[in-house]
């Protein structure tokens, strides 16, 4: 099969070649919430993409096989280096697929091995997972709020991932780690200021979406801030901001 311009529709390629082969594939990022959220496609600016991210559990060496398969083109010397966590290739115009391996780390890490086999979301992670991914971003551009935005206004909170934004795994992650949780919360508190503002970027989003996503992360910020804390939590609350609490990763291209 021809690659495909669209990297929504080119995720979905890679996604099902690789389920043909029998290795487990699924999408994140923008690409990812652009598979599960309906209203990124009518928010003004227009939401654009460039690279595909995706994961996969460790073990897989036959994702490099599909994806030269596919004519994507693998980067040796950086898949050599780091390929226990990460993978990347190109294709002949320059497009990058990153495949993140059982974690990614970027500001927090967030394993992900667990929430592979989820049947309600065969193309992506959880929504729950897509969320953290992008709240877990400290310096978040326009487009990581579009695509929070999406994720709250067309996912209401829940119980299971069946269901939508599944509550537990959010406390899981954040009622175990302060960094995780004030990152969290600090993003959260700036996007429904945002989205209260109405010279916002987000002000051409399609009736309610705004409000529905407003009022969904003022619950998801109370739920966590009410969740159970572990001890680990609490120790790192007493140092608070004082020691930086995330990580700044560098762009690999």
């Amino acid at each position: 099969m021809t690659a495909r311009a669209d990297p929504v529709d080119e995720a979905r390629r890679i996604i099902e070649a690789s389920t043909d082969a029998g290795v487990t594939v699924r999408a994140i990022g923008g690409v990812g919430v652009a598979l599960v959220a309906p209203t990124i496609g009518r928010l003004e600016p227009r939401r654009t993409y460039h690279d595909i991210d995706l994961v996969a559990p460790a073990g897989s060496a036959a994702i490099t096989r599909v994806m030269t398969a596919l004519d994507y083109e693998p980067a040796r010397e950086f898949n050599m280096l780091n390929g226990s966590e990460r993978l990347l290739f190109h294709d002949a115009g320059g497009r990058r697929i990153d495949v993140f391996i059982d974690t990614l780390r970027m500001c927090h890490e967030l394993p992900f091995r667990d929430r592979l086999a989820s049947e309600a979301w065969p193309l992506t992670l959880p929504p729950a997972d897509l969320l953290l991914s992008k709240l877990q971003i400290v310096e978040q551009t326009d487009r990581d709020a579009q695509d929070v935005l999406a994720l709250l206004a067309d996912h209401d909170l829940a119980e299971s991932d069946r269901d939508g934004i599944e509550l537990p795994r959010l406390r899981q992650v954040c009622g175990n780690d302060w960094g995780w949780w004030r990152t969290v919360d600090d993003n959260l508190d700036g996007l429904i200021a945002r989205w209260i503002e109405p010279t916002a970027l987000d002000v051409s989003a399609p009736g309610g979406a705004r409000s529905s996503a407003r009022d969904r992360a003022a619950a998801l910020r109370a739920a966590l801030a009410e969740c159970p804390k572990s001890m680990g939590w609490r120790a790192r609350a007493m140092v608070g901001s004082r020691i930086r609490w995330y990580d700044l990763p560098e762009e690999v291209r």
